[in-house]
């Protein structure tokens, strides 16, 4: 028989008002703290999840391109060639392989003119957050025969009062040259992560190479979409390195991470992880301190019993064995309860969207939330082993009850 589980389970519902109360507090404290800690990870990782994923869909993981031409709305032609296939096949974590056209174009209406960078893309189906991102009409139609679509981004369709099913006038500017003129159907319209510096709108490959004036076989580059777990600077830079060793072409190619074109973007994911970080510090210093007062009080609420406890014979340990057990057992409760309030707001907020954001600001248009099971169990487990073990810590006082003095303690 385990005399101290016993003991502790005959004691749990003590009718002492100030021990009931704190337990009650300290219940609350910890089911509020795992509440907050597990919606706050939630809340980060969806965040860090589906901007990931926008900007996968939206510009690749890794780019591949002519050097000179990476940061910038012109590119210089590329050809395909076997050299880069073979580099290709030797590389690991490459998911998908799918080639782009660009081209610096001003766009007008008969409201308004803008700049405004058009890129062509051969498959639209496997880009799911970009689809998402649409708010008006559809995504350019890819098929054998070339359509003259284009699917402008909603801040710009804004600027040049223009709608969806609308047409309007690309003009290409070459040196020395007339500008070209091309007119394009508006299919569609999309929400952009926040106020690009170029806003960039999308087409057919073909669109964007007949604007170029280049073979069917001429692009601007590469978009490489990795596998999940891969990190993206270490595979672009292995490419680089593939590139400078194997590329037998006569581009100046380079590859260039998601995480380095849109450096201000992962920067500001990662002030969220040390906001995440700080609030969870923080719950979990409410947490444990609401539980050490509770087990003081508990502590010295039945200092007879250790008294008399100590005269029959129980060891120290045994003692704070009684006191451990009913801390497991406020933490559990808390654990529950804290767990299902978080698991309900997430659900709520992943199903209906209550909470919106401002998208120009943050990037979305509501609070993404992304957990799985194996991360809310590893919360907890780490929450509830170091209270635990920071509560035993604090049961060391029962060494120091001495049982002649306790048992005449009322």
């Amino acid at each position: 028989m385990n005399l101290p589980l016993f003991i502790a389970r005959r004691t749990a519902h003590s009718t002492a008002s100030t021990q009931s109360t704190m337990v009650r507090i300290a219940t609350l404290a910890v089911a509020i703290s795992v509440a907050v800690m597990v919606v706050t990870i939630a809340v980060v990782a969806g965040f860090r999840k589906q901007i990931r994923a926008a900007i996968s869909d939206f510009a690749a993981d890794i780019v591949i391109t002519d050097l000179a031409t990476i940061y910038g709305a012109e590119s210089r032609p590329i050809t395909q060639d076997s050299s880069l296939t073979t580099i290709f096949d030797s590389l690991v974590g490459i998911e998908s392989i799918s080639p782009y056209a660009m081209r610096g174009t001003i766009i007008r209406s008969q409201n308004d003119a803008t700049g405004l960078v058009v890129k062509g893309i051969g498959n639209f189906s496997d880009k799911q957050s970009l689809l998402d991102a649409i708010v008006e009409g559809r995504a350019p139609l890819i098929e054998e025969q070339r359509h003259k679509e284009i699917l402008l981004p909603e801040l710009v369709a804004k600027k040049l009062g223009v709608k969806s099913g609308e047409r309007v006038e690309l003009l290409s500017l070459s040196d020395g040259k007339p500008p070209k003129r091309d007119v394009f159907k508006i299919c569609g319209l999309y929400r952009t992560m926040g106020e690009l510096p170029v806003p960039i709108a999308l087409t057919d490959i073909r669109n964007v190479q007949k604007i170029n004036g280049w073979q069917s076989g001429t692009l601007s580059g590469f978009e490489i979409r990795t596998s999940e777990g891969v990190d993206n600077y270490l595979l672009s830079e292995q490419i680089n390195n593939s590139l400078f060793e194997d590329y037998a072409g006569d581009a100046n190619l380079s590859s260039v991470s998601a995480e380095q074109l849109y450096s201000n973007i992962f920067t500001w994911l990662k002030t969220h992880d040390i906001n995440a970080t700080v609030i969870i510090t923080i719950m979990f210093i409410v947490a444990l301190f609401n539980m050490i007062t509770a087990l003081l009080i508990m502590l010295f609420e039945r200092t007879r019993m250790v008294g008399i406890l100590k005269s029959l014979g129980m060891s120290n340990s045994s003692i704070r064995k009684i006191f451990l057990y009913q801390a497991a057992r406020i933490i559990s409760i808390g654990l529950i309860v804290g767990n299902a309030i978080a698991i309900a707001l997430i659900l709520a907020q992943k199903y209906t969207g209550v909470i919106e954001l401002d998208s120009s600001a943050y990037f979305v248009s509501q609070v993404p939330v992304s957990i799985g099971v194996v991360e809310i169990l590893i919360i907890n487990t780490i929450f509830a082993t170091a209270i635990l073990a920071l509560l035993f810590a604090v049961t060391a006082i029962v060494s120091q009850i001495k049982p002649s003095e306790a048992v005449k303690y009322e």
